[in-house]
């Protein structure tokens, strides 16, 4: 018998029932947020690990990556100093709010991320009873993508990084506060943030606000719309344990 195929096989056999199993349930136990105690700010924090990263390091022995913490911005350079001590951790659980120093008698949180579109402000008439009987404060979050520095042909530059953010900014809060105005006897506050990653940026903007509720509206889609659109939804369930509420608009 060939001892090249024999060591092929005990390889398979070991990737099939050792490596996939362990990589799985590594993968199982980091998709869901963890809380902790972070060693430098003696505080709780919840924390998010790449899970596929995590599965991965776990075979190969390198450990897993912080990916998002409650505690940034303000301690962003400790991404690994809470895994390496002894900390305990513990899963977090769905409807189980991040941690968040609330001060005492402040209003709760529900946010609202917005695109602009009709069909997303479908959500506000359900979120503006519920703000009422909570005496909560309404968070419009807009997700606006990077600004990019354009040249022309010349290769001189026609559009400042910088100045072009404060113009989609600008045009994206003014987008915001013409939504709070229709929204009577409520507290509302607006919020712009820039990124790729919609989902990633309404988590972040929720933790970091230290929100009671995540609020959006979802209509009936096709095609690739429909999946860009449930993988949010479905990615925010995954990476907060802030309830989420979804909101069907017409179709």
């Amino acid at each position: 018998m060939n001892p090249w195929l024999v060591l092929l096989a005990l390889l398979a056999l070991a990737l099939a029932f050792v490596c996939v199993p362990l990589a799985l349930t590594t993968y199982t136990q980091w998709r869901r947020p963890w809380r902790l105690t972070c060693p430098r700010a003696g505080s709780v924090a919840q924390i998010q690990v790449g899970a596929t990263r995590a599965a991965v390091g776990e075979v190969f022995g390198r450990p897993p990556e912080i990916d998002r913490c409650s505690l940034w911005p303000a301690l962003a350079g400790c991404r690994q100093e809470c895994l390496d001590g002894p900390a305990a951790r513990q899963q977090m659980r769905h409807g189980e709010a991040p941690p968040h120093e609330r001060g005492e008698g402040a209003d709760r949180m529900i946010v609202v991320p917005l695109d602009g579109s009709h069909d997303s402000e479908a959500v506000l008439p359900a979120i503006v009873p519920l703000a009422r009987n909570w005496g909560a404060t309404v968070r419009l979050l807009r997700i606006v993508p990077p600004v990019k520095e354009a040249r022309d042909e010349g290769d001189r530059v026609v559009v400042w990084v910088e100045q072009e953010t404060a113009r989609v900014e600008n045009e994206a809060r003014d987008y915001l506060r013409r939504v709070a105005a229709g929204l009577a006897d409520v507290h509302v506050e607006d919020a712009v943030r820039f990124g790729g990653d919609p989902a990633a940026g309404i988590v972040e903007e929720s933790e970091a606000a230290g929100a009671d509720l995540i609020a959006l509206a979802s209509r009936r889609r096709h095609g690739l719309d429909r999946l860009r659109h449930r993988s949010v939804a479905r990615r925010l369930q995954r990476a907060t344990t802030i309830p989420l509420m979804v909101v069907p608009a017409e179709a």
